[in-house]
């Protein structure tokens, strides 16, 4: 699989390698472009403005999560092990300026860091420096969106990074669905494919008799094994990321389920992400 090097934001377009997942570099430009958004929210409405998907958040709480989980990824990146405890916004500190250090001191970390060498993370993916690069991004895009719940619509998300969200949800964020709490995803009853229309990516989600199935993408729709699916998700990459995240539900996130669809209900209110 070939990957371009150095994605980077133009004045209208991001531009970004197809190939999923993208080499760890490729994610700042994306990563910076959406803590920018982020603050800019922040800095420009009330931050006791209620975060919808939170029934105690708002936007100063949304912040202070953020901003702290930057500080602690960026810890553990600067150590190579893992940090403890996530920092919190200080009483009386201003949310967007804090929220603004915290994504320097991570940027100025990822910059600077050597990918491939070791480091702690909580999944099953090679525990190297590079992880974070994904990480952040798409945790700063999920909380991205949940900032534009509170002041409006949210912004809608790239294709291509949507899609590498759902990659990142399937294939690092499933496996160790058990350290999310005890809502653990039930078996489905047979084999799902995963297909976003706008990317052309799929993920297939085979059951293996463990808590959670083997997955196999982001190219399984070229496996003659799709054939037998039981079940088949489709949509847009966006709406498929949302979902996972538990964002949306299949009545309102816009895919379409041939198959057991109450079964792929039960599974996505698993716990399928932290």
């Amino acid at each position: 699989m070939v990957v371009r090097q150095n994605a980077r934001m133009t004045d209208d377009v991001r531009e970004a390698p197809a190939g999923l997942p993208w080499a760890p570099a490729d994610y700042l430009a994306p990563l910076a472009a959406e803590m920018a958004a982020f603050e800019t929210i922040v800095a420009s409405h009330d931050p006791e403005t209620p975060v919808p998907v939170s029934r105690t958040w708002k936007l100063r709480g949304l912040a202070s999560h953020l901003g702290g989980i930057h500080r602690w990824a960026a810890e553990n990146v600067r150590t190579g092990v893992r940090s403890s405890p996530v920092p919190k916004l200080p009483d009386g500190a201003d949310p967007a300026r804090w929220y603004r250090e915290g994504a320097d001191i991570l940027l100025e970390t990822l910059g600077s860091a050597d990918y491939a060498a070791p480091c702690w993370n909580f999944t099953k993916a090679p525990r190297v420096k590079g992880f974070w690069t994904r990480r952040q991004l798409h945790e700063t895009t999920i909380h991205g969106r949940d900032a534009d719940l509170a002041i409006g619509a949210p912004r809608t998300i790239e294709p291509i990074l949507a899609a590498d969200g759902v990659d990142e949800v399937l294939r690092t964020m499933l496996p160790v669905a058990h350290r999310w709490g005890d809502r653990m995803p039930p078996q489905l009853p047979g084999a799902a494919l995963i297909r976003l229309t706008d990317t052309g990516h799929s993920w297939l989600l085979t059951p293996n008799g463990e808590p959670v199935p083997d997955v196999e993408g982001p190219d399984a729709g070229a496996s003659d094994r799709t054939l037998a699916t039981a079940i088949t998700v489709t949509g847009r990459a966006e709406d498929m990321l949302l979902l996972l995240w538990q964002r949306s539900d299949l009545d309102t996130a816009g895919v379409r389920v041939e198959g057991d669809a109450v079964a792929v209900n039960a599974f996505l209110h698993g716990q399928i992400t932290p």
